[in-house]
């Protein structure tokens, strides 16, 4: 019998524990190439969120839907990751007006956040765009108290750190799993003022790592993946506490599933060799990642 990893949508929560990413406040697209508005104006940020508290957390009741399958939700609702009071993060139905995946808006508009005067940002119907996925990106003309940005249907104006340390603006595609990219992962999560929705945009593959030496970049961890291990914001769970996914649990050990509910386990080299497993436990392989599997009792 395999063991299998837990994998909400076919990934980790690289969507939520990403490298890369910081929590500074997001700067507002300029009006034009020259023109940087205030970054006051947006309370926002785009980077990683809090891994939970640490103490047994990421049970199922965390997440209430599947954000990567879209299930779980009635119709008129989309399934988002959403920051929870104990500060730890989940998925909730959330009911808005469009969907920004699906683009699901009359023929010329686009489906994306809009920044409202009050502070609040909602997901509304608005006219597309023209700046392409990876383009540079400013503020549209919109309608008076209305703010949002010139990207094509589909896509959303993230800064992004630049090599002379300024900050650049660019379209990146929303997605809900991996498979909505065209290249990367659905793994950057956008956090916006006013909402507690918390979308997700394709950003570059997660960096292959080695599970047992764990030589990913400090503070990240290396963890099973769909495709082999990778380095992930880590987790700080316990070997047997609940879990969702592989790097809500501590470094060395990942989420494994069994009679539908997941549980960390602590990782192992498999068929044979070290690390092994403690206490009677046998030494399951992982699919698709090599000799790293993880110990079952």
């Amino acid at each position: 019998m395999r063991a299998r990893l837990v994998l909400l949508g076919g990934a980790l929560m690289l969507g939520l524990w990403v490298a890369g990413c910081d929590d500074e406040p997001t700067v507002r697209p300029p009006t034009d190439a020259g023109t940087t508005l205030d970054s006051g104006t947006d309370g926002g940020d785009s980077g990683t969120v809090d891994a939970g508290d640490g103490g047994g957390g990421g049970g199922s009741s965390d997440f209430a839907c599947n954000v990567g399958k879209q299930e779980g939700c009635a119709a008129g609702q989309g399934c988002l990751y959403t920051d929870l009071t104990d500060g730890g993060t989940g998925s909730q139905c959330f009911t808005g007006a469009c969907d920004v995946v699906r683009q699901d808006c009359p023929s010329g508009q686009r489906c994306t956040y809009v920044g409202l005067d009050g502070g609040a940002s909602q997901r509304q119907c608005v006219a597309a765009g023209t700046a392409t996925e990876g383009a540079p990106c400013t503020l549209a003309e919109s309608p008076p108290g209305q703010t949002y940005d010139t990207c094509a249907a589909g896509l959303y104006c993230k800064d992004e750190a630049q090599g002379d340390g300024g900050t650049g603006f660019f379209c990146r595609k929303l997605c809900h799993a991996t498979s909505d990219c065209a290249s990367g992962e659905c793994n950057t999560v956008l956090r916006l003022a006013g909402t507690r929705e918390l979308p997700l945009v394709c950003g570059p593959a997660s960096a292959s790592c080695d599970a047992f030496a764990q030589d990913c970049e400090s503070p990240l961890g290396c963890y099973p993946a769909a495709n082999g291990p990778v380095c992930a914001g880590q987790g700080s769970l316990g070997e047997g506490a609940a879990c969702e996914f592989s790097n809500q649990c501590s470094r060395g050990s990942t989420c494994v599933i069994a009679g539908g509910s997941g549980t960390c386990r602590t990782l192992c080299r498999t068929p044979a060799g070290s690390p092994g497993c403690a206490n009677g436990a046998a030494c399951r392989p992982i699919t698709n990642n090599g000799d790293v599997g993880a110990c079952v009792p």
